[in-house]
């Protein structure tokens, strides 16, 4: 970045950026447009409280807005406790759903199995340690995280020359929706017809945040594998915040000492004020 290297891209209170020294100099050079400032809201790392950067890549998706109609209708085959959570909050987010991004740039992750030519137009996705043995000649294989199959490649069979590995890792939202597949490891260890006996899960509970995320991937990927609902009867909690209606956060200490609660109000005390707060109506409650 010439001049500019080394230099952080934003003011902080302990940093000076880069944007200044850039708009002085297409100032100095007479490619200065305009320059103002615009007030709007910006995402910041929840852990060092600094501006995260913008940056495009491509990204792998799938194709959810083929299912969308099939998940609403499998939505209303359950039964959700407040009811209101499925019939407005969950079905509106179902009606809007967009292509799910399930590919994450990092390095520690579930490692999507998928192989690529150089050119990007020979895909193989793999559906097993031995497919993955068989294609790759790889051998004997125990460890599926990164620094273990990063370096196997597959032959084309199209005359591509060898497919790599895409580097990205699965969301991890993708694994916890195939939790009811993976946790009796399914189709290898289990018949489908053994697996169908004890699925959909007769009942879940979660908090109120998962219409967005486990509830939502649950329903995804069961549709799109077994065309149906992943459970019958779900029980949504609200959330409990922080006394100024905040998320309860470890790094703010946000939050009295549960210890101390117990020991001046008692847990029974507690349990109580809690089972008749609007927590059990789907509903927030400033602790």
């Amino acid at each position: 970045m010439g001049k500019y290297a080394g230099m952080y891209i934003k003011d902080t209170a302990v940093k000076k950026g880069a944007d200044d020294e850039i708009m002085g100099d297409l100032k100095d050079m007479g490619r200065m447009l305009v320059k103002g400032t615009v007030k709007h809201s910006y995402p910041f790392c929840w852990r060092s409280q600094t501006p995260l950067i913008y940056r495009g890549f491509d990204c792998w998706f799938i194709k959810v807005t083929d299912i969308k109609e099939q998940m609403v209708a499998n939505n209303k085959k359950t039964t959700w406790v407040p009811a209101h959570v499925s019939e407005k909050r969950f079905h509106n987010w179902l009606t809007d759903a967009r292509d799910w991004c399930f590919s994450r740039n990092r390095y520690w992750g579930n490692p999507i199995p998928i192989w690529v030519s150089d050119d990007g137009q020979e895909v193989v996705c793999v559906g097993s340690v031995q497919e993955l043995r068989d294609l790759s000649g790889c051998g004997e294989l125990t460890d599926l995280h990164r620094e273990s199959i990063d370096h196997i490649t597959i032959p084309s069979k199209e005359g591509r020359g060898d497919l790599k590995r895409i580097p990205e890792v699965f969301d991890c939202w993708f694994e916890s929706g195939s939790m009811p597949f993976a946790q009796c490891h399914y189709p290898f260890d289990i018949t489908d017809e053994e697996f169908m006996k004890k699925y959909p899960a007769n009942f879940i509970a979660e908090g109120l945040d998962q219409t967005r995320g486990w509830f939502y991937t649950l329903m995804a990927i069961s549709t799109a594998i077994k065309g149906v609902a992943p459970f019958q009867n779900l029980i949504v909690n609200g959330i409990v915040l922080a006394e100024d209606g905040t998320k309860m956060s470890k790094s703010k200490r946000n939050y009295p000492d549960p210890t101390e609660v117990a020991s001046e109000h008692g847990a029974d005390a507690c349990r109580l004020y809690l089972c008749n707060s609007p927590v059990v109506r789907a509903e927030p409650l400033k602790f």
